[in-house]
């Protein structure tokens, strides 16, 4: 489950390094989807609340990040750092 959590983040912290590059962050942001969608098949069936958490905080994350990647005149990727932020402190309340 690390594993599949570690590599989540380090794509969204790759798409956050690239933002102002629209298809790469696309490109990150869709590997940690697959990832995700890899986590929430392997690790699912068992039924941990930090893990459901960390799932459903990625999904907002990913979202807040495409809804800028995809603006115009993005407004403040401060807030995409600040998710990339608490993804990290979940992802090491689950280890």
């Amino acid at each position: 489950m690390n594993k599949w959590t570690c590599a989540i983040i380090e794509r969204l912290e790759s798409a956050y390094k690239v933002r102002f590059e629209k298809e790469a962050v696309l490109v990150f942001l869709n590997d940690a989807y697959q990832n995700a969608l890899m986590l929430r098949k392997d690790d699912m069936q068992e039924n941990d609340q930090a893990l459901v958490d960390f799932l459903a905080a990625f999904d907002h994350t990913r979202d807040l990040f495409i809804s800028q990647a995809v603006d115009r005149y993005p407004s403040n990727y401060n807030k995409v750092a600040e998710k990339i932020s608490d993804l990290k402190k979940l992802n090491e309340s689950i280890a």
